[in-house]
């Protein structure tokens, strides 16, 4: 690089060209990050709505999704990374899902409708079904048809990144990328979230028209560069047993990454509770505007804290960032713990509570957590194999989301009949997190233990299975 050029493998910018490389990277997050908002904040008020019990709720935006993810990331990802084409490796999966994804997001838009309209129309063979519990059935199976063909954008948009950023300039391009994430979700959640009942279709037909005009014009604009030859598969064999093998032994073969292995497995069981994060809320006494209000500033405050830990990262490397989020997650929950069932706050304080709380705790230590994906990732594993190793991350993810998301509504709908009422369980949501906080925090230290001794700051190389040594 001189000072007038930046280069990327084979891609070289400007001065201007970067700039414009970064407005449309960061205006497709804009996009897919209010699309991706929609669906998992408002669905599980419209399953309230027609009547489903929690376990309900989290089986079809919970363990459902995560199994599709398990199953479809890990071959979109190892043949991304293998593929080659004119319009590149990462581009062509997203323009293939698009129109798909636009379609559905309609679709889900009017499937009570539908699922009222279908149940009237096939007569006696589902007679024993009421119209709205086929109505839940039906949205979710258009979810998982959502989910199969939004994998492919998940498995593909954030790989792209370290395709066409140069290298040293990812972590400053990634604080900005979390930064309009942030403000994307605190528009959604201030401007359109309090309106998710009154104007469920709507919300929904204006994310399909964003996402198609909005995200499609990135695909139109950003360029990838040209790619060399794709690694051979293990032992030099072809077809698709030899790529599974492949995927297996290289993920699994090397002990280091198996702590980040863990530590994903184990944060997404504890984060099967996001999908009632809404009914905690309600269930402290916040109305739908103040929820919208807390999760827009809560964007907000992430935003202006991740530009400094985004430094913190450059400078101290992102795992030792993450561990700070890890042991301040513990405190969090404590601290909830403590406010939500010993103190007990009136519902007219809750919403001042929860804003300190939100300010004080929830935003930094988002910020923190939010430089272990993808920057940490960036930073520990391999390049030539980034998309495969982190579909291995996802499909971790992915089965404790199955894991997570069905039991913690089960938790849920019995913790709710042993105590008596269904609104206090949910203030015990914080314990939940606190259960999985404390194993999320070892299985970091271990990654960071693991570091140290393959080099650390200095000399640390992304260790692959052909590296006995390692």
């Amino acid at each position: 690089m001189n000072d007038k050029t930046w280069r990327c493998g084979s891609l070289t910018y400007t001065k201007p060209a970067l700039l414009i490389l970064f407005f449309w990277l960061l205006w497709g997050d804009f996009c897919y990050t209010l699309m991706e908002a929609v669906v998992p904040s408002i669905m599980p008020l419209k399953f309230k709505e027609l009547g489903a019990s929690d376990w309900e709720i989290g089986l079809i935006l919970g363990s459902a999704p995560s199994l599709v993810y398990s199953l479809l990331n890990p071959v979109i990802s190892f043949k991304s990374d293998r593929f080659r084409s004119r319009w590149g490796r990462r581009i062509p999966f997203i323009v293939f899902s698009l129109p798909f994804i636009v379609l559905l997001l309609a679709v889900l838009g009017f499937g009570d409708k539908l699922g009222f309209w279908l149940h009237g129309h096939l007569g006696a063979t589902i007679e024993h079904i009421s119209p709205s519990t086929f109505a839940i059935w039906f949205i979710g199976a258009m979810m998982i048809v959502f989910t199969v063909f939004n994998t492919f954008v998940t498995s593909t948009f954030w790989y792209l990144f370290n395709d066409v950023v140069p290298e040293h300039l990812l972590a400053r391009f990634m604080s900005w990328f979390r930064v309009i994430s942030q403000i994307a979700a605190c528009l959604y959640n201030v401007l359109v979230f309090p309106y998710a009942t009154s104007h469920y279709l709507w919300i929904l037909l204006g994310a399909a028209a964003l996402y198609l005009f909005g995200f499609g014009l990135m695909c139109l604009f950003v360029r990838e560069g040209n790619y060399p030859p794709p690694p051979a598969y293990v032992g030099g064999a072809t077809g698709p047993v030899a790529a599974v093998k492949t995927y297996a032994e290289e993920c699994l073969g090397v002990k280091h990454y198996w702590w980040q292995w863990l530590a994903s497995f184990n944060g997404a069981i504890g984060g099967g509770m996001v999908t009632f994060a809404v009914f905690f809320n309600l269930s402290v006494g916040l109305t739908m505007q103040q929820i919208g209000f807390i999760n827009g500033t809560l964007s907000i405050m992430v935003a202006v804290f991740v530009l400094g830990t985004g430094w913190l990262a450059d400078r101290y490397h992102p795992i030792r960032v993450v561990l700070g989020g890890s042991l301040l997650g513990i405190v969090t929950n404590l601290v909830s713990i403590y406010v939500w069932l010993v103190w007990r706050p009136a519902a007219a304080q809750s919403f001042p509570v929860l804003m300190a709380i939100t300010f004080g705790l929830t935003a930094p230590c988002a910020a923190l957590w939010a430089m272990g994906d993808p920057p940490l990732l960036m930073r520990m594993f391999p390049r030539t194999h980034y998309g495969q190793f982190c579909s291995f991350n996802g499909v971790c993810r992915a089965i404790g989301g199955i894991l997570g998301g069905f039991v913690a509504g089960l938790f849920l709908d019995v913790l709710g009949k042993y105590l008596g009422d269904k609104q206090e369980a949910y203030r015990y949501i914080p314990v939940w997190s606190l259960c999985f906080a404390g194993p999320g925090l070892l299985f970091n230290l271990m990654l960071f233990r693991s570091w140290l001794k393959l080099g650390g700051d200095q000399n640390y190389q992304p260790p692959m299975l052909a590296d006995r040594r390692r």
